[in-house]
């Protein structure tokens, strides 16, 4: 009611604001959400209609409206514009199109005389607004635009190249949708012809899109393929994610999708088609009569790739290079690669500021990613940038004061490593220097955002999400009968927590308890790890974190006494004597961040940039460590292992 209210507000100072221009035509464009795709065409809309000189306040009076993925307010809205104050009205999406078409029969003079230009819309004839699929001039006189069904048959057709083996597909949409509806007729035949199961699953609304999307998985669904589905689309980080928990890729016939976490995507060109709808719009305020305008299905083709998708699927899925090389986006540990984006170099030399709170292996090997991404970037040390690297040893205190010296001597970007100094270049930077952050498990958990894609605009970076649920797996190989492991935690370490309730998480579906002691400083360590053991824990699984990697030493030293073995997840923590550690990869999470610092020196906003997590895993094995406490490790564990360490 407060959106429709608004709109309302806004339409009635109309005539005030037109008035000192003199009769100018008016157009008012909308959409009926705030999403990518649907933005980037009401861009070439715009656009489209300013190259044809329909320029806003100069030419014509522009009024954009969004309904905000509400039905009352999109009504709302369609009473207004066709109540006469408007010489065309551009509708984005169906939904859109259906309201302004219905509100419109009641228009001007009963002929519903306000001209309208539809498009971005799956099937415009299934819309039932009147248009004729054998005719495609039979319509409503005032009305026009172009259809465009999302490529559904080689969508499919790709996701079978890359997946031999794809027997089962889950989709979720919402049957209110007419251009879902379109969509997933035509997804059924093309995957009975290919011999693929289609399991559907729906959602009403956009809050029961996370529980269908589960759904999907608990029936046996290999990949998620997302159609023209704007209830779906709006959510798909909660379809992303649900698919990563179940290790099974997305795919979807509507671009946009795959720098959120979709394998590919493969259909329109939605800026592409934008600017066709407005150089329609634009005919017809030139005096084309809608009536003799077909209505015709229009793809200007767009295919996006992830590559960082591929980390950590169950299946083979892989991108064939004849995809990568057609595809007009592609993503990768390095960013993302567009066609059309020219490589710029930065305009003046920057000062990049490294903050790091400890010193240990893995953050050394997270600095030679950084100096290893800068250089593969194209960037020249010395003539595009000067880099310096402040480390804490541990003491808060003095990370703090790092951060402000920092700041201090002039920093044009802060690079900064852990999950506290990430908090504190954020609160003490106070969004007056760019910040990109790596070596960090849960940039959420930090405060910097609600999600990968929303988040602060001044910060951006590369997370490292502990392998709970594959160091479980593991456990469960070598430990068959531990029913209960132990870890230490810092309270008042956000990441420690998250870390934390992540193996809690992923030990309970495995029927593992686990026993959490928090401890505060590094004396603690040694005397907290004896006590944990002495409550009857099969074995320790050391979450990451910057004090328990400091004191590791100890944690080794007490399990070896006691003949506990220990599980980790830091690099470092298998020279200092773990048995088995299943690491991310720091190397590559620091090359990655250092590409996304180079994307920022040369003009991209971290606010544009959604957090890039690491799913890469190292698994080493200290055979050593292992005949120390008594641990026989698996021959077919030591077979998948990157390093081994023997002496």
């Amino acid at each position: 009611m407060i959106a429709a209210a608004s709109s309302i507000l806004l339409i009635s100072d109309w005539k005030q604001r037109r008035a000192p221009t003199g009769h100018l035509p008016r157009v008012a464009i909308l959409q009926h959400v705030s999403q990518g795709i649907i933005d980037e065409g009401v861009r070439g809309i715009v656009d489209a209609l300013a190259e044809n000189g329909f320029v806003d306040q100069k030419t014509i009076l522009l009024r954009r409206y969004n309904a905000e993925n509400d039905m009352a307010t999109a009504n709302a809205i369609a009473k207004e514009v066709t109540s006469g104050q408007f010489d065309l009205i551009v509708t984005a999406t169906t939904i859109s199109l259906q309201s302004v078409a219905s509100a419109n029969k009641a228009g001007p003079n009963n002929g519903g005389r306000v001209k309208h230009v539809f498009g971005l819309v799956s099937d415009p004839f299934a819309a039932g607004v009147g248009i004729s699929r054998e005719n495609p001039l039979d319509h409503p006189k005032h009305l026009t635009g172009l259809g465009t069904m999302q490529p559904i048959r080689e969508t499919f057709d790709v996701a079978r190249k890359l997946d031999p083996d794809l027997k089962t597909v889950g989709t979720v949409w919402n049957p209110a949708e007419a251009n879902s509806q379109a969509n997933l007729k035509l997804a059924r035949a093309v995957s009975k012809d290919l011999g693929i199961d289609l399991v559907e699953a729906t959602a009403e609304n956009s809050s029961g899109v996370l529980e269908a999307a589960n759904s999907l998985i608990s029936r046996g669904a290999q990949a998620i393929w997302i159609g023209g589905d704007v209830t779906v689309l709006v959510s798909i980080d909660s379809v992303v994610a649900a698919a990563r928990r179940g290790r099974i890729p997305v795919f979807t016939s509507v671009p946009g999708n795959a720098p959120k976490g979709a394998l590919f995507d493969l259909g329109a060109n939605y800026y592409e088609l934008g600017r066709l709808i407005g150089n329609l719009g634009a005919r017809v305020l030139k005096g084309t009569d809608p009536a003799t305008v077909p209505v015709e299905n229009v793809v200007p083709q767009k295919v996006m790739v992830n590559l960082t998708a591929l980390a950590g699927l169950r299946d083979h899925w892989r991108l064939p290079q004849d995809l990568l090389a057609s595809a007009d986006t592609v993503i990768d540990a390095a960013g993302t690669h567009s066609k059309a984006a020219a490589v710029t170099q930065p305009s003046k030399k920057w000062n990049v500021q490294v903050v790091e709170l400890n010193n240990v292996l893995d953050v050394e090997e997270t600095e030679r990613g950084i100096l290893k991404g800068l250089d593969e970037s194209g960037l020249v040390k010395g003539r595009h940038y000067d880099i310096q690297f402040r480390n804490a040893q541990g003491d808060m205190a003095t990370l703090n004061g790092l951060v402000d010296a920092a700041i201090a001597a002039g920093a044009d970007l802060l690079l900064t490593l852990s999950t506290p100094t990430l908090q504190a270049a954020i609160q003490r930077s106070q969004g007056k220097v760019p910040i990109v952050f790596t070596y960090v498990s849960s940039a959420i958990a930090a405060g910097a955002g609600t999600s990968d894609d929303h988040h602060l605009p001044f910060v951006t970076g590369t997370t490292l999400t502990p392998p709970n649920e594959e160091m479980i797996a593991i456990i469960r190989q070598v430990l068959p009968s531990a029913r209960r492991i132990g870890t230490l935690f810092v309270p008042s370490e956000v990441n420690m927590v998250f870390a934390k309730d992540g193996l809690v998480k992923a030990a309970a579906k495995a029927g593992i308890e686990v026993e959490a002691l928090g401890v505060a400083t590094s004396s603690e360590v040694p005397d907290a790890a004896l006590a944990l053991m002495s409550r009857n824990v099969d074995a320790l699984c050391q979450i990451p974190g910057n004090l328990t990697a400091a004191a590791f030493g100890g944690i080794a030293q007490a399990a070896e006494r006691k003949k506990i073995p220990v599980f980790a997840f830091q690099t470092s923590q298998a020279k200092e004597g773990a048995p088995v550690v299943l690491a991310r990869d720091y190397f590559d999470n620091g090359r990655a961040a250092a590409a996304m610092a180079a994307r920022v020196m040369r003009g991209e906003s971290p606010a544009q940039m959604p957090f890039v997590p690491d799913a890469k895993t190292k698994l080493m094995i200290n055979i050593k460590a292992a005949r120390a406490v008594g641990l026989n490790i698996p021959a077919a564990l030591l077979a998948k292992a990157a390093e081994v360490i023997k002496e």
